[in-house]
This record gives C-alpha cells, structure tokens and sequence, in this order.
C-alpha cells in the first residue's frame, strides 16, 4: 500500500514538473519572435538630448520644494533621447514612444544574441486621475496592465521592505496628454524621498564589502597627502602616482592588484571628481555630513572639468555595464549643446574615453600591476590622456548638426577615431606592451 502510495506521488510530481516544463516552453514560445518590434536607432533618437535638461530643471525643482504639488511635463524627444542613450551602451536594446490625446504607446525590443530572435513588448496607457495601464502585450501574450501593475507595485515593496511603489504610484494625481506630450500632476513628494531613505537603509549591505573597506582608506589616504592641501591646482596624474604608489605596495598577486587599483580609481572618483559618486561604492566617508574633497581641485591639461571627466569616466566603468561610461559621456556632451550649456566637446570626450580606457588596463589581472609600476613613476598627463590640439569643442546644437549630422554620421565618427587613435599611440593602454612589461 505504502508503495503504491509512493509509486502515485512520484507520478503526480512528475506530471507536475511535465505541465511546468510546457508551460514555460509554451510562454516562451508566445513572447519570443522572429522580426523586431522597434527599428529605431539611437543616433537618431540622441538628436533631442539638449532637450532633457529641461526636464532634469522640472524634477530639481520638484525635489527642492517637496511640500508642494507640480506638474512634471515629459515630451516624446525627452523620452526618446534617454532610450537613445541605453540603446547607445545597450546595442541589443531598442525603444520607441508615441504620446497622442487619446493613449501613450511605449514599444521595446530585446534581441537575443546571435539567434535571430526578439522579445517584443509593448504597453498602453491612458490619460487619467492616476497611472493608468490598459494593458502590456509580450509577444503574443496580453496581460491586464491593472494585474501587472499590482504585482510590480508588490514586488518593488517586497524587495524594498517598503512602501516606496505604492508611495509613488499615489503621488500621480492625474495624466494628461496631447500630442507628442504627457503631463503629471504629481503631489507633494517630502513621504516618498522619507521612504527613499528606508529604502537606501533596507538595501543597505550590513556586511562592509573589501573593496568598500579599501576605497575608504585610500580616500582618508589621499585626503591626507600634501598635494590635498596645496592652494594651487594639482594635476590629476600626482594623486593617481600617490594612490598607485601605495597599492603597490600592498599587492602582492595580480588579484590584490586589481582590487586595490579599483579602490584607488574609486576614491579618487569621490575626492577630485564628485562626491556622490560614493553613494554608488558605499559608505566609505569618514563623516557622512561632510564629504572629504581637496583644497584645489585637480587638473589635466590645465582644465578641471577633464580631470572629472577623467575620473568619473573610469569609476563609472567599474560600476557599470561596459560601454556605458562611453555612452553617459556622449549623452552630457549632446546636452550641452542646447542654451546655457558648454557646447560639445570632443575635448571632453577624449578625457571620457581615456578614463574608460585607464580603468579596463588598471582593472585587467594582466596589466594591474604593470599599471601600478607605470604610474608610479608617470612623469607626464600625456602618459594617461592624449594631446587635445585640434579636438572641436563648444558647438551648438545648430553647429554641431550643420557639422556632423548626428553620432553615427562619417563626419562624427571621424573626429571619435582621431581620439581613439591618439589613445591607441598612448603605451599605458597598448595592453600587448603593458602585459610584457608586467612580465618582465
């Protein structure tokens, strides 16, 4: 009897597992596809980023006086253009929006690798007194955007421990639409940045990771170090010797080289680059009230926004997915393009890309401690950044257009290749050469 018994439920969990197994063949078959939904491309969609400082200026201001209600005024380029730039660091991602009176489309498309297939989506949404989602369709499957927009809401709070999503969902007052435009009349926001707070605490690793525990010592380190305190602009290439000097000497493999080099690259990002940038690393200021950061600040080529750009570039590689330092560094310099902006700079964007390029070499077992050794001893900024002379910078968005069109044209990519090939001459990032010098 007992063997029958166990004969039957042997059976039944079997069949179970069977109806699971085709059940999820089957709703992957019904969300995959053979043709793209979206054939949008992000040079394209990129035209329009001057635009989103516009909406940047709505949201500072909405945060700036959260004890009262706004209207926070989005429009397809806006949208479009911050699609643009994941597509740019994202190439298998693709998105499109449409915003009429009547609904809001939003489509995406997902290429998987090198199968020739997609995974489409797209969701309706309608003007309304809150958000409102008729319905999300993956693939060939239809889904209630009521009944998906409850399970996110619970899954975000789950995940949380909060009540972050149903906070922000009731602060939707109202959406309203017109042609190209969708406007949110949103209430006071001082509950949901409160919750932001328990949020940041609930997610919070109660367990100091290695490198969060490195990057704060070599930020106490630097901060400490003559060259914090000079009352002239110091290079950039002096705190990377000061920081590179060090963990050197506290490597003794190549992964405690690796470990260490982004410790220094981390908090350097934080000392001479920007504050914030530690919120993404951890808690690694010695008073949370007051952010450590130098006397002067630092300088490549005489400039302190390339020393930035520099060194946030590199410490977004390390926190990011590849490509998309490249990719953020692109976007703010087609935002500056519109009025009261700095115009678009290669100049800025070779700093980006020599960044990028600093921390895949310093971050590679195989040339971290070359890297070290090097920059130990740097003698000059041209060691780590290529010369500038000749690199367009301050253009319009009309001198930028009637010169390059738009970041995919010949014009544009020509000036991106004269950057990449003065880097490509540059020894520290020849990681051929760097990895015998290691060797050696």
């Amino acid at each position: 009897m007992m063997m029958r018994s166990v004969k039957w439920l042997l059976i039944s969990i079997a069949f179970i597992v069977f109806l699971l197994v085709v059940g999820v063949v089957a709703v992957t078959i019904m969300a995959v596809q053979k043709a793209p939904l979206v054939a949008s491309t992000a040079p394209t969609q990129l035209d329009g980023a001057d635009s989103v400082n516009e909406l940047l200026s709505q949201l500072q201001q909405a945060f700036s006086h959260r004890e009262e209600g706004h209207q926070i005024t989005l429009s397809e380029t806006q949208v479009e253009s911050l699609v643009g730039v994941l597509q740019r660091a994202l190439p298998e991602f693709k998105g499109l929006v449409n915003i009429s009176p009547i609904a809001g489309t939003v489509n995406v498309t997902y290429a998987i690798n090198d199968t020739g297939y997609y995974v489409n989506a797209s969701a309706l949404v309608l003007p309304g007194d809150s958000l409102r989602i008729e319905q999300v369709q993956v693939g060939d499957l239809t889904i209630p955007g009521r009944f998906l927009l409850r399970f996110l809401e619970r899954t975000v709070n789950s995940y949380t421990n909060s009540q972050i999503a149903t906070i922000a969902l009731s602060r939707v007052e109202r959406v309203t639409m017109r042609s190209g435009e969708l406007t949110l009349d949103v209430g006071r926001l001082d509950q949901l940045l409160s919750e932001l707070n328990v949020v940041a605490s609930n997610m919070a690793v109660s367990d100091e990771t290695e490198l969060q525990r490195l990057s704060a010592y070599y930020l106490r380190y630097l901060s400490g170090r003559e060259i914090a305190l000079s009352n002239k602009p110091v290079s950039l290439i002096e705190y990377l010797r000061e920081g590179m000097a060090r963990a050197r000497e506290q490597s003794d493999t190549p992964q405690d080289a690796v470990l260490h080099n982004k410790a220094v690259v981390l908090a350097l990002a934080v000392y001479v680059g920007h504050h914030r940038i530690g919120t993404l690393v951890g808690n690694i200021q010695p008073d949370a009230d007051k952010a450590l950061k130098p006397r002067r600040g630092a300088v490549l080529h005489k400039r302190n926004d390339l020393a930035r750009h520099f060194i946030i570039s590199a410490a977004l590689e390390l926190l990011a997915e590849q490509g998309m330092s490249m990719a953020i560094g692109e976007f703010k310099e087609l935002m500056d393009r519109g009025n009261g902006g700095s115009g678009y700079s290669f100049v800025d964007l070779a700093a980006d890309i020599s960044g990028t390029e600093f921390a895949q070499v310093a971050t590679n077992p195989a040339t971290a401690m070359a890297v070290q050794n090097s920059i130990a001893r740097i003698r000059s900024e041209l060691e780590i950044i290529p010369p500038i002379d000749g690199l367009p910078e301050g253009l319009s968005k009309q001198a930028f257009t009637e010169q390059y069109q738009r970041v995919d044209s010949e014009a544009y990519l020509q000036e991106v290749n004269k950057i990449r090939r003065r880097i490509d001459l540059m020894p520290l990032y020849n990681r051929e050469n760097v990895s015998r010098s290691n060797e050696e």
